[in-house]
């Protein structure tokens, strides 16, 4: 017969294997963590001018990026633009190994004034999510 103060023989009631304890405290601490995971945003340009090199265009807007859904987003609008062309995007980051990892960014414009500008792409580097703008070149359409 088994005594009132043990669940089962040979444990005092109330005490629970280790392994239960941690995982119970290790879902406690996911659940804790996952809304600031779910909205992460990283913003490479907020309400800022992104111009190329030689300042042929610029774009007010803001490019983001995404973690959870890993989107690039280029969000804006053209300030002023001399011809139409070809507007590349390069975005750097390194993997948690160091190693660098380029995304390319292609935007073809008509080189108006005004113009809205929504692109998206996800990278083909899943494990990088420190994005930062490399370089703008805008190319400019060959004339016929």
């Amino acid at each position: 017969m088994r005594s009132r103060t043990h669940d089962r023989p040979g444990r005092p009631d109330g005490i629970r294997p280790a392994s239960a304890v941690a995982g119970v405290l290790g879902l406690l601490v996911a659940l804790a963590s996952a809304p600031s995971l779910a909205s992460r945003t990283l913003y490479l340009a907020r309400d800022d001018l992104i111009c190329d090199g030689e300042r042929i265009i610029c774009i007010a807007g803001v490019l983001s990026y995404d973690v959870n859904d890993r989107l690039l987003w280029l969000r804006g609008r053209v300030q002023f633009a001399t011809v139409p062309g070809l507007l590349q995007i390069t975005l750097r980051g390194s993997n948690p190994l160091g190693h660098a990892r380029y995304a390319p960014m292609e935007i073809q414009l008509r080189g108006r004034a005004t113009e809205i500008v929504d692109f998206k792409m996800i990278p083909d580097y899943p494990d990088v999510a420190n994005w930062a703008i490399d370089r703008i070149v805008f190319l400019p359409d060959k004339e016929p």
